[in-house]
């Protein structure tokens, strides 16, 4: 970016004040690019020249590019040759490639277009610039509707004005050569309304003129230009607003990816045994490390208490085998943690919730209900059959 600006200073001094010295600052300025296309070109591989999101820079990169060094390499050790080694004149007129020549140097102007990728990497003014552009797409209508308004007008002022309706007949000269015509009227309206009223300083002479030309200046500049500026700023505004959340989304999802990274890290270094589960015990003892707890608060942007409520949210009762080290301490089962399911709660506790994710909330709800049925059964027969045991005659 900052090589590009420099490059716009340097093409506006090459103009106003020219040397030698350029010459030799546009090969360095072409070195520079010339290297960066080719990193550029060697990192994305065949998507260089295919990838929509950047094929059209790329294009207009390498058109500028190539013909910089036709114009700055090329073009000079063609005419050493010519001259050196064929013994012929290279002058403008005698040489066989003033034409490509010319073509060059007007292809040098397409340089001005970096400035645009220079906009690009300034994301308000890319916003300004996507704005516009959008803009663009919308004032169609209202230029279909100008037109229609300046045809309209042309017509009624070459009848009325033109023609001498309102001179009975008898137009004064002046007028005649102004709205004399359709076309004439079109192009003297026009010129009206974007402010010059010099068109219609013979027909103001009178009352009726006049009244013709306050009509027509409510009718095109207050209203039509009220319209157009307000189709042109609502777009920029929904476009800018637009590209500000797409910018922001994208920001967002790197930052959840970093986050999510780092605490796939931290529970690695936790996870001893490498099976992607944390037990209670685990979870404890990396909340009570205070550097472990700082890194996993700052990951997470949860404070310890939300910590240990999200551990008893995510984590499932896990058997463990008696002969097990921690079956002493936690009986035949644990909590368990499968640090994955945090990371995935954490890359979408943000989002809001769609249909899907209410089904599926309603779904476990309905299997959670379904397991509390059964053991409710389960421990009820076990119970009535214990009844029904202590009841029978001799026990």
């Amino acid at each position: 970016s900052c090589v590009i600006a420099v490059n716009a200073v340097v093409m506006s001094l090459e103009l106003d004040y020219p040397g030698p010295v350029w010459t030799w600052v546009e090969n360095a300025f072409l070195v520079i690019y010339l290297t960066e296309l080719c990193i550029r070109a060697k990192r994305q591989g065949y998507m260089f020249f295919v990838s929509l999101d950047t094929i059209l820079w790329n294009y207009l990169d390498l058109v500028i590019i190539v013909g910089g060094v036709f114009d700055l390499w090329m073009q000079p050790l063609i005419h050493l040759f010519q001259s050196a080694v064929l013994g012929q004149e290279t002058g403008p007129k005698n040489s066989n490639l003033s034409n490509i020549t010319s073509l060059l140097k007007m292809m040098r102007i397409l340089r001005v277009l970096r400035l645009v990728k220079l906009l690009k990497t300034i994301k308000p003014l890319y916003r300004l610039m996507l704005g516009v552009v959008e803009s663009l797409k919308a004032m169609q209508w209202v230029m279909v509707l100008t037109l229609l308004m300046l045809y309209a007008a042309a017509i009624f002022w070459t009848s009325l004005v033109g023609k001498g309706l309102m001179y009975n007949g008898d137009p004064p000269e002046e007028v005649v050569d102004v709205f004399g015509s359709v076309p004439k009227s079109i192009f003297s309206l026009f010129k009206l309304m974007n402010g010059d009223t010099e068109v219609v300083e013979a027909v103001t002479q009178t009352v009726f003129g006049q009244l013709l030309f306050v009509c027509f200046m409510v009718l095109s500049n207050w209203a039509i230009l009220a319209i157009l500026t307000s189709v042109v700023s609502d777009n920029m505004i929904s476009v800018s607003a637009q590209a500000q959340e797409e910018d922001d989304a994208v920001e967002k999802a790197a930052e959840d990816e970093a986050r999510c990274a780092r605490l796939l890290t931290l529970f690695k270094e936790i996870d001893d045994d490498q099976s992607g589960e944390i037990s209670a015990e685990e979870w404890r003892d990396m909340l009570q490390d205070k550097g472990l707890l700082h890194e996993l608060c700052d990951a997470t942007r949860l404070k310890e208490r939300d910590l240990e409520e999200l551990f008893s949210y995510l984590a499932v009762d896990v058997a463990v085998d008696p002969s097990n080290r921690h079956s002493a301490r936690h009986g035949h089962s644990e909590k368990i943690l499968h640090y994955d399911a945090l990371i995935e709660h954490i890359r979408s506790d943000a989002e809001p919730a769609d249909r899907r994710s209410v089904l599926r909330m309603l779904s476990r709800m309905q299997a959670l209900e379904l397991s509390i049925e059964k053991k409710v059964e389960a421990s009820l027969e076990r119970k009535f059959q214990q009844f029904e045991a202590s009841a029978r005659p001799g026990n």
